[in-house]
């Protein structure tokens, strides 16, 4: 049995320990000891190690320096990773907004509907359908977990409160499969897979 309630309280507790925050194949270690059933990889030690870099996460005698001088060739590939992740999610966002027939015929942009705000934070992209009924659209570079699905169903049930028939759309590269039996369950949900494709032009 782990000695560590939470993830969380071993980076902590590791931390404080060591002085410094550990290099990512140490804390995966550690990670794995005690939690055996986490889904822990490399771009949860990136996001700890950008939480207490900014403050987010306070580590006891830590500085943001302490946390710099443990970088690593691997760490700068995980970030590396994560920066190309938000870059096609960017991609993605441009993309679709100008093109939401692709999504669904008749869809068009809702005013101020690219990164719409609301309560429950930030819609990609909200439109409206054939019907003139709100659309929330939730893009995901890669694979779709059940947060992404979590985060759609609370931009839909924000925007409920004040308009009837909010639908949502989740886009992603591919689903878990926890997220496609969900959204059976959901009839207001729609599940869409995009594939990438590179279109090549001879220059010379």
């Amino acid at each position: 049995m782990s000695d560590y309630r939470t993830i969380k309280e071993l980076v902590i507790e590791t931390c404080m320990a060591e002085g410094a925050l550990p290099s990512s194949e140490k804390l995966t270690s550690l990670v794995r000891e005690h939690f055996p059933n986490s889904k822990w990889s490399k771009t949860h030690y990136a996001w700890y190690k950008s939480k207490i870099k900014t403050g987010d996460i306070v580590i006891p005698g830590i500085t943001a320096q302490q946390t710099d001088s443990t970088a690593t060739e691997t760490d700068s590939e995980v970030e590396g990773v994560i920066e190309a992740s938000v870059s096609l999610e960017r991609d993605l966002h441009s993309y679709y907004a100008s093109r939401l027939a692709d999504i669904e015929p008749g869809l068009t942009l809702a005013p101020d509907g690219v990164e719409y705000q609301t309560e429950a934070g930030r819609i990609d992209l909200l439109a409206k359908d054939a019907n003139r009924q709100l659309v929330v659209i939730e893009l995901k570079a890669g694979r779709a977990k059940d947060s992404a699905l979590g985060q759609l169903l609370g931009y839909v049930g924000c925007l409920s409160a004040a308009e009837t028939n909010v639908r949502g759309i989740l886009v992603a590269s591919d689903f878990e499969s926890r997220v496609v039996f969900a959204a059976q369950a959901l009839p207001f949900v729609k599940l869409l897979k995009y594939r990438l494709s590179f279109d090549l032009q001879e220059i010379k």
